[in-house]
């Protein structure tokens, strides 16, 4: 769509702060973010995709990053009235400390400041959950620490109104989820339905058998949503039902890249230490979900991928092993 219709459905007598709240919640539907943006290592694809302009008035699905998500948000909200400025400061990343990182500030009708940042708040906004950088006071932006800050029942109510939700958010659906993994009887019904003995079951095998209860509970999807978006819901799934200090310590995620010019490809794995053997899952995009592989098969996918924050799993350094036995 044009993004510039969102400015259609806007009524006059909201006030600026449910104005800008609307535009911000329909926006972070509209958009995806650029994931080549963290996986690169291209200074030039790097510049390109941060200082990329988005259209609101041309039809398009933008991909965007903090710095042309901001700015087509403030040409909204100036469409729309409304007074803001782009806010910056220096990243951590010092990779791209060149490039800094964006964020917006509003003013409503008595010259209160808002601080924003839409692009940290895309899963959000597709999900109708509660948003976690509209309003807020905790910041490091230099120009937004005198900002007002806005309730979460206040934006509750605002987003009520604006019909940007319906009659709640949907942030019980975490909660159900690892409530229901929690619960031990409704977990055991699970395994017994599978034809599993309970009485005899290790840690390790509980932990396993969860991941595949955890699996089959979330297989739902959106279509809105774009791959890395649904890697980074099922990785706060995966963790928030890692349940004890133990399981805990047996999960990590990680994420392989490997660029080729302006193509990135990325393999997501979930890697669990069982006490028998390391087992993995990887996230497949045809079934938008994370499926177990032999160990054996990712051994050959990893060929001439780099791990993406310079963690070294326990599969890579085997890969990397051979690589180094057949180059001697």
């Amino acid at each position: 769509m044009k993004l510039i219709e969102l400015l259609d459905n806007i009524q006059k007598e909201w006030t600026i702060k449910e104005k800008a709240r609307y535009l911000y919640r329909m926006l972070g539907k509209e958009i995806t973010y650029d994931e080549r943006f963290n996986y690169s290592q291209d200074k030039e694809l790097l510049e390109n995709i941060y200082h990329r302009e988005i259209d609101i008035e041309k039809e398009e699905v933008p991909q965007i990053v903090c710095n042309s998500i901001n700015k087509a948000y403030a040409k909204l909200l100036t469409k729309a009235g409304i007074k803001c400025k782009l806010i910056y400061k220096k990243p951590k990343d010092e990779k791209r400390s060149d490039l800094l990182d964006v964020a917006l500030i509003f003013w409503d009708e008595n010259e209160d400041k808002y601080f924003t940042n839409i692009s940290a708040d895309i899963q959000n906004c597709k999900y109708g959950l509660q948003t976690s950088y509209f309003g807020i006071r905790k910041n490091l932006y230099e120009e937004a620490q005198d900002v007002k800050e806005i309730s979460k029942d206040e934006l509750r109510k605002m987003d009520l109104k604006t019909n940007c939700i319906q009659y709640d958010y949907y942030d019980r659906l975490y909660t159900l989820l690892t409530e229901e993994v929690k619960n031990t009887n409704h977990f055991k019904k699970f395994l017994q339905s599978q034809g599993i003995h309970t009485k005899q079951l290790t840690r390790d095998d509980i932990l396993e058998l969860k991941m595949q209860y955890i699996i089959t509970l979330i297989k739902f999807t959106d279509k809105l949503l774009e791959p890395d978006e649904i890697k980074k819901l099922y990785s706060r799934l995966f963790r928030a039902a890692a349940l004890d200090k133990f399981e805990k310590k047996k999960i990590e995620i990680f994420e392989f890249v490997k660029e080729d010019e302006n193509e990135i490809d990325i393999i997501s794995c979930i890697e669990i230490k069982l006490a028998k053997e390391v087992i993995y899952y990887v996230y497949k995009k045809e079934e938008r979900s994370y499926l177990k592989i032999p160990k054996e098969e990712l051994e050959e996918k990893l060929k001439g991928y780099r791990e993406k924050s310079g963690k070294k799993p326990m599969i890579q350094k085997k890969v990397e092993e051979a690589e180094d036995e057949f180059f001697r």
